[in-house]
């Protein structure tokens, strides 16, 4: 019965194991703390960077050789969990952060790796995921319509992009666009590291949402941006062709980790509450199978993201994709009922803004819909199962 990151710790390296007792200090201690008031002034948590980058868990996947910690799978998503108990906006944002070290690993150059890293590591710089446009849906074909165009022997980039997690706290954007008059995204989908402070970039100030409001997840408006060559990450297309993975195993342990949170308070409130009856009572026994139904559900989760995580390198392309789209949905799902369960357990008292559980609702309804969402993983895994084509996400 031990939670995700505990499962995992058994299985980390030994010189990794330190990094999780700094996330669980820091996810229990100070996270927790700020996190309501994150939400309710609906505000990207600075305060918590400071902790990320002053521990060095702002460098955590970046390889060692350029001065990273340079985890594995394993310890990430351990690490990953206890951010995410703590707020899951930092949770959901580092995972962003993180995902495009990993896409620089799979494709810059190696001087970009060594700008890039170098930076991460030794400055603390912040580094955004900036592909969703709003337009389009990741629900069914994606499309890319934000352009890019050749500018001497630089570019400009024009488009707007949504769901911009880390708008107002990121040194650079990660982003991807369509080169003008490119026949398919494989010749055309150009990746390029944007300065966030580049004349010509807008910050709309439109995210006020349900959950996950200290996400900063703005729109973005690039108009005319001037994109020298060395600020092009890989070659066109070439992110179609690489192992995308990390976005959605990180989005896993962000909801594992709101699970785990809500689940705790949901057996600190019974036990609390079973002080007030008899062993054997009725109220008792409806308490009992009330943490029971949540006990099976989160188990699923935790065995799914373990699983997944000690699989996930010596996994086919197909089985990755069928693990990963039901580890995802397993986790956002147990989020999303542990939540509101707890909340029907707590009564009246569940819905007041002094106490947890509404945040952890709020905040684990996001995930329901996030890529792939969880209607769209269903569809996927059916598919699988009967041995035809899925796909998590298609693009055109």
């Amino acid at each position: 019965m031990a939670a995700v990151a505990e499962l995992l710790r058994s299985h980390m390296p030994a010189d990794q194991s330190d990094w999780l007792d700094l996330a669980q200090t820091l996810g229990q201690g100070k996270l927790r703390e700020r996190a309501a008031r994150m939400d309710e002034e609906n505000r990207f948590p600075f305060e918590n960077y400071d902790d990320l980058r002053q521990s060095g868990l702002l460098g955590l996947t970046v390889p060692k050789e350029y001065g990273g910690g340079g985890v594995d799978s394993v310890t990430y998503v351990g690490v990953l969990t206890e951010i995410s108990q703590g707020c899951a906006s930092t949770g959901l944002t580092f995972n962003m952060h993180c995902a495009i070290i990993d896409f620089l690993s799979q494709i810059a150059s190696p001087n970009q790796k060594k700008k890039y890293f170098h930076e991460v590591v030794d400055e603390g710089a912040v580094l955004a995921s900036i592909t969703s446009e709003p337009a389009s849906s990741f629900r069914d074909v994606f499309r890319v319509k934000t352009q890019i165009v050749q500018d001497d022997d630089g570019y400009r980039l024009n488009g707007t992009k949504a769901w911009c997690s880390l708008s107002t706290a990121a040194r650079y954007y990660f982003t991807w666009s369509r080169l003008k008059n490119s026949e398919t995204l494989a010749d055309g989908l150009l990746n390029v590291m944007v300065p966030s402070d580049r004349p010509g970039i807008e910050i709309m100030d439109d995210w006020n949402t349900l959950g996950m409001r200290a996400t900063a997840s703005n729109s973005i408006k690039f108009d005319n941006v001037r994109l020298e060559q060395d600020e092009v990450i890989g070659e066109p297309g070439v992110i179609l062709t690489k192992d995308l993975s990390f976005w959605s195993l990180g989005y896993t342990a962000v909801y594992v980790g709101i699970a785990e949170a809500a689940y705790a308070y949901c057996l600190e409130h019974a036990r609390t509450q079973l002080g007030y009856f008899e062993e054997d009572s009725a109220q008792a026994t409806r308490i009992h199978r009330q943490i029971g139904e949540l006990s099976i559900t989160i188990e699923s989760a935790r065995r799914a993201t373990q699983t997944l995580v000690l699989l996930r390198s010596s996994l086919s392309k197909t089985d990755l994709t069928y693990m990963l789209n039901q580890a995802k949905y397993l986790a956002t799902e147990a989020a999303y009922d542990i939540a509101q369960k707890g909340l029907r357990m707590m009564g009246g008292t569940g819905i007041s803004r002094e106490l947890p559980m509404q945040q952890y609702l709020r905040d684990a309804i996001p995930g329901l819909v996030m890529p792939p969402a969880n209607d769209r993983i269903i569809e996927t895994v059916g598919k699988l199962a009967l041995g035809l084509s899925g796909k998590t996400l298609e693009f055109r």
